[in-house]
């Protein structure tokens, strides 16, 4: 399967390849084009969410993925999110993307376009340190909201706070291509919503 990453950097990509991968027992093969929102770039990703899901169709691929940590955004997403929440930055991420658009066009002898968005709470790490067992004690949609938490995750999962790409990567894949989706789910309430999509 043939997707564009939409995410913030490569290890971010890395990770979500290995999950999708693990999760439909298919091989992912990411888009010659590399589309990464540019450091504490909110609006960066609302400006690129859109160009990656009209490329996603010109480029035959099977789709697309969109994510960027929630980083202390209010409110986190909810199931109730019937409309675009303001400051969800799922409902904003997926409404940015304007996938109705590309996803109207034809597609003669290709499958229909597939579009996935997930915003970690508070972050990529928190996943993954759930997958790893970490024990929050009920902090885990708290720690991560603000620079000094955001400083501390990175701290419990790399060891250190500004990891190079091959410390992140040592790190993060090995977890994301052993952990439990099932029993994350169960935890987090964002890689639950992104697990629901894909299945």
């Amino acid at each position: 399967m043939k997707l564009a990453f939409c995410v913030e950097d490569d290890t971010d990509e890395d990770v979500f390849r290995v999950l999708l991968s693990r999760i439909w027992k298919t091989e992912i093969i990411p888009h010659k084009v590399q589309y990464r929102i540019r450091r504490g770039g909110w609006a960066s990703a609302l400006e690129l969410a859109p160009r990656v899901a009209r490329e996603a169709h010109r480029g035959g691929l099977d789709g697309a993925v969109f994510a960027i940590d929630n980083d202390g955004a209010h409110p986190t997403h909810s199931p109730a999110h019937k409309e675009v929440v303001k400051g969800c930055r799922f409902c904003e991420l997926h409404a940015a993307a304007q996938i109705n658009e590309p996803l109207s066009w034809p597609r003669p002898g290709l499958p229909a376009l597939r579009y996935f968005f997930a915003v970690p709470v508070q972050s990529l790490e928190t996943w993954l340190l759930l997958g790893r067992g970490h024990d929050f004690k009920g902090d885990s949609e708290v720690l991560g909201r603000d620079p000094a938490g955001r400083a501390k995750l990175k701290r419990l999962l790399y060891g250190m706070e500004h990891p190079d790409r091959d410390t992140m990567r040592k790190a993060a894949l090995p977890l994301a291509e052993s952990l439990d989706v099932g029993a994350l789910a169960k935890t987090s309430s964002s890689f639950a919503d992104f697990l629901t999509q894909l299945r």
